[in-house]
């Protein structure tokens, strides 16, 4: 199937993209409190834009091996358990509502596929729809988004160049950082973006790649892709800990975009702490 990327025109000279992923709502171990910060550092920024990279909710059934009710959010009562992703989701929603039309797109990450695989709710369109944006979810947990750059109104209005992102949920692999690194830059290779975005490892990173080509005259021009591992926000998680892990730290990737005067935009990556 041949996939259309989702198209987002932008009129400011200044664009601060955010990922959000690995939310994990519906886990005891989630941080709500950091989730509802983020939430509002988003609304309250009239430069941004979201993307969602998947594992929104926990979604995680009392079928599942990995349930434990001490680990289920202390929001979900007993009489919820039998619709127990409608209500993350809804929760979900719910704390980002006041984000509602700064999400350029959403796609599926592992924890939604089981959710709409096994139980057939597919939580990442419901939530998708609450917050009224663009949802990719295919079996591959991925996506396009391309933000075309504009200036000036009617017939003077000219494109200053476009950004194109590849937003990608994750796969599976080791603990360690320079697995999911290699992950990343392999992926920035095969990937014609600019930005290239992963999540579900918990570990945030970000690194910037330079590759060559020529122009139509021939002349070598080299080009910069960003690759970009988003931050989790949850704690130190029950099933994790049971092989000794930790929590990760908390926080959220910001690429900020600057519109030049030419085609060029100026992009910059920053992970910061919650």
């Amino acid at each position: 199937m041949r996939r259309k990327a989702v198209i987002v025109d932008w009129h400011k000279p200044k664009l601060r993209l955010y990922a959000i992923g690995d939310t994990h709502i519906g886990s005891a171990a989630c941080d709500e409190k950091r989730i509802a910060k983020l939430a509002q550092i988003i609304a309250e920024d009239d430069n941004a834009l979201a993307v969602g990279l998947g594992d929104y909710i926990e979604a995680i059934a009392p079928s599942d091996w990995r349930w434990e009710p001490m680990q289920v959010a202390p929001f979900i009562g007993p009489e919820n358990v039998n619709n127990i992703f409608y209500c993350q989701a809804a929760y979900f929603a719910e704390v980002f509502k006041a984000t509602k039309g700064k999400w350029a797109m959403m796609v599926p990450g592992n924890h939604e596929g089981v959710a709409a695989r096994r139980y057939h709710t597919d939580a990442g369109a419901l939530i998708a729809g609450w917050l009224g944006t663009a949802y990719q979810g295919q079996e591959d947990e991925a996506g396009w988004l391309k933000v075309r750059f504009f200036s000036g109104k009617g017939k003077s209005e000219k494109n200053r160049g476009s950004l194109d992102v590849y937003c990608q949920h994750g796969w599976g692999g080791g603990e360690l950082r320079g697995g999911d690194a290699l992950k990343l830059e392999r992926l920035c290779y095969r990937k014609q973006a600019d930005v290239v975005l992963l999540a579900h490892v918990h570990r945030a990173h970000a690194f910037p790649i330079t590759v060559e080509g020529i122009d139509n005259a021939g002349w070598e021009q080299p080009e910069t892709r960003w690759g970009v591992i988003s931050y989790a926000m949850i704690e130190k998680h029950g099933y994790i800990a049971k092989r000794g892990g930790n929590a990760p730290p908390i926080g959220y990737a910001v690429i900020e975009v600057e519109r030049s005067t030419h085609e060029a935009l100026r992009v910059s990556v920053e992970l910061r702490q919650l």
